[in-house]
Order: structure tokens, then C-alpha cells, then sequence
């Protein structure tokens, strides 16, 4: 058990770096696209005010700037080129990339010209991206500013690429250390775990002595004197306490238990030989029972175990269900073969008014004083539901109106 819980940690506490890290790396993400974006856009604005040339030192405000990481050399380290359209026909103003002819210049200005919006961004061939601005004179013209920012990206791909490293490492050394480090993390609480099942099992085999004692005292008291009422009483909590003995017992056990014995059973067969006992139970009670239980039926499962879980959901049906009530007991196959459903049911007015996820919980009792006239001390469907799932099952709980049903597949 405590295996399982030292992978679950490990594995969710990875997923969450996971997820952190996918977050930060996401946020500077945007943050630098926000940025190369802004500059650009403070840039091209510059100027175009300036009627499409680099404006004067004088003229750019350092301090306003300062957020965009933005200085007088920005404005001499970029490459743009301008060009004004006026009466369809498109001249440049300034050319200040020496990777375009002259040719490509006005295509490139006449592309920005064509996009719509004030601002926007081009990709061309071989991984350049352009950004653009445009603004339209008072006479009609209209003047573009086009500005290379694959410098720019490229140094954001740069980052994000640095920062995947940098990620990986952390996250593959992470990975690392809580496998070596993990086990000590739950090591005091599987000793303590450890702890109360030699105290279950130590405490067990000494109830066992007096429990005997008293039996055997109030079997000589009846032979004596006679049965009565006290004797009666006394015999049936010394059942409830030697019940509760070997389910705390089995329960300690359970955790222990590395594989069970898994073969090929006859699950009809098994179904209905724990069944049958309990019709008896359920009728001199008042209560209806039913089974509808197909034959043939096979799975692959421990028998004993199986046995177990169908004896804990009939009695745990009978027990409680309402007076003048039903149980009722199903095996069907599953869908395409695979597997099979039991399914217990019984009559339960208050399970309408109660969360039937609870019953799993160890010790569960609906009345919290445990002064209930039903016998019981809330192990029975937590065994259950632990040895179902060793089994590679799955014991769910559902309530419809009136009617509570336990559903076993395997």
C-alpha cells in the first residue's frame, strides 16, 4: 500500500512541477511576444512621425521607454524601410536593410500596404518576419514603415529554447531525487502503519484467551442454573467481539498480502452456494429475496476472496435493509464478455438522505453513537472494496430512490 502511495506522490508531485513549469515558460512566452510587439510598435511609430525616417537623438524619451528595454541606440540598430503610396503609385523614402534590392523593398511595402489594419506582421521566405504600421495623410497618401523583427524572434526562440533545457534538467533531476528521497518521506508513517497492525494482531490473540474464559464460564453457568436472559445476552457479545477479532485480523492482513491466487473460477457456482444461506436469514425476517443468478459464468479470481466479498454484500443487505424490504442478488455477464457484474441490492428509505460513498471509509457507522440495534462495527464493505481491488476489480455504491445497490466487477 504504501508502495503505491510513494509512486502516486512521486508521479503527482512531478505533474505538478509539470504544470508549473509549462506555466512559467508559457507567461514568458508572452511576455517577451508582448514586448517585441510593443517595441516595434513604439519604434515604427517614431517614425512615421518623423515622415519616415530615424528621428533626432533629442526627439526620443528615454525614461517613457525604459520598461520596453529601449534606448538611442535602439532606433540606429534597427532595419526598416519606408514608403509612401499616394495616387496608386508607391515610392520609397528610406532603405535601411541591405538584405533587400530595391525591388524587393517595394514589394515587401506594397504587401504591408494591402494588409488590413494600422499594424500588423508579415512572414516572408526563409523565416523573416516583418512587422508593419501605416498612416494616412490629410492629402490622401498613405505612408508604411516596415521593420525586421526576426532578430528579435530569434532571440525569443533562443530563450525558450535555453529555458527547455534549463526546464528538463530541473525536472529529470527532480525526478531523481524524490525516487531516492521519496521512501523516507512516507517512512514514518508506514512504521506507524506497521506499528498498529502488530498492535491489531497482538491485541487480537489476547482477547482470544478471556473471550474463551467467559464463554466457557457462561456455558458452565447454564448448565448450573439454567439459561436466562443475562447468559444469552453474554454469549452474544462475546459472537460480536470474536466477529470483530477476526475481521480486524483479516483486515491488518490484507495489507500484507503481496499477490492473491488468481486462477480460473466458477463464479455462478460461487455466487449461488453464498447466497443460499442468507435466504433463510432474509425470510424469517419479513423480508423478500431474490436471486437472479445466470449459470455458467467464469472469471478469473481468487475464490475464497470472491466468496468473502459476496457473503460481506449480502449480509451487509440483509442487515439493513427496511423492514418488509427486498434483497435481491444478480450476476451477469459484462459487455463483450469480459468479466462479470455482481450486483447486491436491498430496500433503504435513509439512503436518500445519506452519502453512500462513506460506507468504504474503515469503521463507518451511519449512527454516530453506535448505540444502532444493528450488529456491526463498519469493516465489512471496507474489506470488501480492498480485496475487490486486489483483484484488479472495481466495488461501486449507488443509491435509486428506496433501493441501495453494491456493483462488483471482475
Amino acid at each position: 500500500m504504501f508502495k503505491k502511495l510513494q509512486h502516486k506522490f512521486m508521479w503527482v508531485s512531478t505533474l505538478v512541477l509539470l504544470l508549473v513549469i509549462c506555466v512559467v515558460t508559457g507567461v514568458v512566452y508572452w511576455i517577451t511576444s508582448e514586448v517585441i510587439m510593443s517595441q516595434t510598435g513604439v519604434l515604427m511609430e517614431l517614425i512615421l512621425e518623423n515622415g519616415g525616417d530615424l528621428p533626432e537623438r533629442s526627439e526620443f524619451n528615454a525614461n517613457q521607454e525604459m520598461f520596453l528595454a529601449l534606448n538611442v541606440e535602439s532606433m540606429y540598430e534597427m532595419r526598416f524601410i519606408s514608403a509612401e503610396e499616394s495616387g496608386g503609385d508607391v515610392k520609397l523614402l528610406r532603405m535601411h536593410i541591405a538584405m533587400l534590392s530595391e525591388e524587393d523593398a517595394l514589394s515587401l511595402a506594397q504587401t504591408a500596404l494591402n494588409h488590413r489594419g494600422g499594424m500588423g506582421r508579415i512572414k516572408i521566405a526563409g523565416k523573416r518576419i516583418f512587422h508593419y504600421a501605416r498612416s494616412t495623410a490629410e492629402d490622401g497618401s498613405t505612408m508604411v514603415v516596415v521593420l525586421d523583427s526576426t532578430s528579435r524572434y530569434g532571440l525569443q526562440r533562443l530563450i525558450m529554447m535555453i529555458m527547455a533545457i534549463l526546464w528538463f534538467a530541473v525536472l529529470l533531476l527532480y525526478v531523481v531525487i524524490m525516487g531516492r528521497y521519496s521512501g523516507k518521506l512516507i517512512k514514518p508513517f508506514a512504521e506507524n502503519d506497521e506499528k498498529q497492525k502488530r498492535f491489531i494482531t497482538n491485541a487480537s490473540h489476547e482477547l482470544k484467551t478471556p473471550l474463551a474464559v467467559i464463554s466457557a464460564n457462561t456455558e458452565m453457568t447454564e448448565v448450573l442454573g439454567g439459561k436466562s436472559k443475562w447468559t444469552e445476552s453474554t454469549r452474544r457479545q462475546v459472537t460480536r467481539l470474536q466477529t470483530l477479532i477476526e475481521d480486524l485480523v483479516v483486515l491488518a492482513r490484507l495489507d500484507e498480502m503481496k499477490e492473491m491466487d488468481m486462477a480460473d473460477v466458477d463464479l455462478s457456482t460461487i455466487a449461488a452456494d453464498a447466497a443460499e444461506p442468507f435466504r433463510s436469514v432474509a425470510e424469517s425476517a419479513g423480508k423478500r429475496y431474490k436471486t437472479d443468478i445466470d449459470p455458467g459464468i467464469h472469471v478469473k479470481g481468487d475464490k475464497r476472496a470472491l466468496q468473502q466479498v459476496i457473503t460481506i454484500l449480502l449480509d451487509n443487505a440483509v442487515k439493513y435493509c427496511d423492514d418488509g424490504g427486498s434483497v435481491a442478488i444478480a450476476l451477469k455477464p459484462r459487455a463483450h464478455g469480459k468479466g462479470a457484474r455482481i450486483t447486491v441490492s436491498n430496500s433503504y428509505a435513509e439512503g436518500k438522505n445519506i452519502d453512500p460513498s462513506r460506507f468504504f471509509e474503515r469503521f463507518y457507522r451511519q449512527d454516530e453513537s453506535h448505540n444502532s440495534e444493528k450488529s456491526g462495527f463498519g469493516i465489512g464493505l471496507s474489506m470488501a472494496k480492498e480485496i475487490v481491488e486486489r483483484m484488479k476489480g472495481k466495488l461501486k455504491v449507488s443509491c435509486e430512490g428506496d433501493v441501495i445497490s453494491f456493483t462488483v466487477d471482475v
